[in-house]
């Protein structure tokens, strides 16, 4: 009778406060010692967007394919256009094109990129960036 094949590592849970958009999800549950080939295969692991706030969060692995890289997290803050009086124009969509890095996180250790993210999911969720 053949072995069953051990199950792939389910998704790292967090605590995603109200607000926030998934992108994408493929952060596991493994550190990059256990992981075996291709764990760390897709350079973002992580992306969600919180629309309301103006905030997103992106989680990558670098380098791609790299046993020795490094989780790397990046929160970007993209400014309300605005009128020649200063005023928001709320008819332009939403673009992190032109956004601002407003923090920057590298660490090889899951656990410390979960309580950064974590941290950092509930901060721009309640973060007033700048005035209305």
């Amino acid at each position: 009778m053949k072995r069953p094949e051990p199950s792939p590592p389910g998704l790292q849970p967090l605590r995603i406060p109200a607000g926030w958009f998934i992108n994408w999800n493929t952060l596991r549950e493994i550190d990059p010692a256990e992981a075996e080939g291709g764990a760390f295969a897709g350079s973002s692991l992580f992306m969600a967007t919180h629309a309301q706030m103006r905030f997103q969060i992106d989680v990558e692995w670098r380098p791609e394919f790299d046993p020795d890289g490094s989780y790397q997290m990046r929160v970007e803050y993209a400014p309300w256009k605005r009128t020649e009086r200063g005023r928001r124009r709320e008819d332009v969509a939403l673009s992190f094109a032109d956004a601002e890095v407003v923090h920057r996180f590298e660490t090889r250790s899951r656990a410390e990129l979960v309580r950064e993210l974590d941290a950092w999911l509930w901060r721009a969720a309640t973060w007033v960036r700048e005035g209305h």
